[in-house]
């Protein structure tokens, strides 16, 4: 494995929002641990068979499967480091994730993973034995113990999503079903309006639905969050942990850095690609510093925010150009909070309407630690590098606490992203999923965002490699 890198930039943001982006991504990418080459860096040569472009879990694991069946594979990745939307950094004496983090056993391609490298896991403490649960309804703080709040919480999850079965009965399912086809117009916001709950569920929903949805409930589908419900069987503290109870011990980067070391593709990064042609012959991609690459096929493993930063030629599909445009739904905030004051085990709940939607502890103590919060766009209202700006909001809950650092990373800015977690918004699982996912003539698709069962999470990822893979290596053999 080879890597190359060159000069990368964060073009396409405004000129404060582009300076807030660089205070953070300077400092995280000085603090993150970033992947070491085997062998010397080496320009591209010719004769590869595939060109992977993308270098998350998904074109990783692709590149990985073509490696090993015989493929001569380069992986290109335009930051300097892979991992796509996962990556850890140091925050005090610790790491932390601030991109995707967590897994379960019941997101299979990720844990087999997981299994095949004898990684280690970790829990985390907040969601797995959180000792308080809190929330707020209509403005005031409310707690119950924690098994109430379950009952509290499955009640309304279980009407919320009374549809999954009729609509996913095998969840992995690549398209909508006709009943799906019916719902797929409707938001989250839609739904949680149709059912009847008291005032203290309807808040908890909402915050649990923005922090699902990683944005404002008007702009999730109420079918995406059919499907999560279906992944886990209906069973709400399932699909909490699911969500956010394991992790890895050391990072996301040591997983994906054993894959890579095991696929042996080169791989060269700080590499953008902007053009991305093809003909009966093969593909042909022209980088940002005007190097041209040729490969008899192409794997474009990118998020879906972020397809129209490149030039295909023929043009995509209208589904593939739409999603460019209208983007997915994901676009909030994942801040680790530095805590004075005794942090107990705990989590708490707030409506979309404030700063946080939810927020757990990720690291007790008895005189300080640490806090994962997750909330909806702010768009520059309130400064989040700022310890005062987020503190009022903590003290609301736990007024003894004073917030000391905090860190973060802003995707929607970061211009290989442009966002975080997909979650489709209304229509768009009906109208595009399908072109998203399609090939096109020599040209593959892969990534977290089109997987068809754990869409946006790291199992997503590998999902859609594994996947691609096969498909491109099934072609190098003429068998499809």
């Amino acid at each position: 494995m080879e890597y190359k890198t060159s000069a990368a930039s964060a073009a396409g943001a405004d000129d404060s929002a582009r300076r807030r982006f660089l205070k953070l991504a300077s400092t995280a990418a000085a603090a993150s641990v970033l992947p070491v080459g085997v062998g010397a860096a080496a320009p591209a040569q010719p004769g590869y068979d595939v060109v992977v472009v993308g270098g998350g879990f998904a074109g990783v694991t692709a590149a990985r499967e073509l490696a090993h069946r015989g493929a001569r594979v380069l992986l290109l990745e335009a930051r300097n480091r892979l991992g796509g939307r996962t990556f850890h950094a140091n925050f005090g004496e610790r790491k932390v994730e601030l991109g995707g983090t967590w897994i379960h056993y019941t997101q299979p391609h990720v844990w087999a993973e997981v299994m095949r490298y004898g990684m280690e896991i970790a829990e985390t403490p907040g969601v797995a034995h959180p000792d308080r649960v809190l929330w707020m309804s209509e403005g005031k703080v409310l707690e119950i113990p924690v098994m109430e709040n379950w009952a509290l919480l499955e009640d309304a999850l279980k009407r919320f999503h009374a549809e999954a079965g009729e609509v996913f009965e095998r969840p992995f399912m690549a398209g909508l079903s006709a009943a799906g086809r019916k719902l797929d117009h409707l938001s989250i916001a839609d739904r949680m309006a149709a059912i009847e709950m008291s005032p203290a569920q309807r808040d908890l929903m909402n915050a649990m639905m923005a922090t699902n949805c990683h944005g404002p409930i008007a702009s999730g589908a109420y079918t995406e969050m059919l499907r999560w419900w279906s992944l886990v069987d209906g069973d709400a503290a399932r699909l909490l942990y699911s969500c956010a109870r394991y992790k890895l011990k050391d990072g996301t980067s040591t997983l994906i850095e054993r894959m890579a070391e095991d696929g042996g593709f080169d791989v060269r990064l700080s590499t953008a690609v902007a053009e991305l042609s093809q003909d009966a012959a093969g593909v042909s991609l022209v980088t940002e510093a005007d190097e041209r690459i040729s490969a008899r096929f192409a794997v474009v493993a990118v998020p879906v925010n972020t397809t129209g930063q490149i030039e295909f030629s023929p043009p995509l599909r209208p589904g593939k150009t739409a999603m460019a445009k209208e983007h997915h739904a994901g676009k909030g905030h994942k801040l680790y909070l530095k805590v004075k004051g005794r942090l107990e085990t705990l989590i708490f709940f707030a409506p979309e309407t404030e700063l946080f939607t939810m927020v757990f502890t990720d690291q007790p103590g008895e005189d300080g630690g640490v806090l994962v919060a997750f909330g909806p766009p702010v768009d520059g209202r309130v400064d989040l590098n700022d310890p005062k700006a987020v503190e009022p909001f903590v003290r609301r809950f736990l007024p003894h606490l004073a917030v000391e650092q905090v860190l973060g990373y802003d995707w929607g800015l970061d211009p290989y992203s442009r966002g975080t977690w997909c979650t489709l918004r209304p229509g768009q699982f009906g109208k595009h999923l399908e072109d998203l996912r399609a090939r096109e003539g020599r040209v593959f698709f892969a990534g977290a965002d089109i997987a068809t069962g754990w869409r946006g999470f790291i199992d997503g990822a590998i999902e859609s490699g594994l996947q691609v893979g096969q498909a491109v290596a099934a072609e190098l053999r003429g068998r499809a």
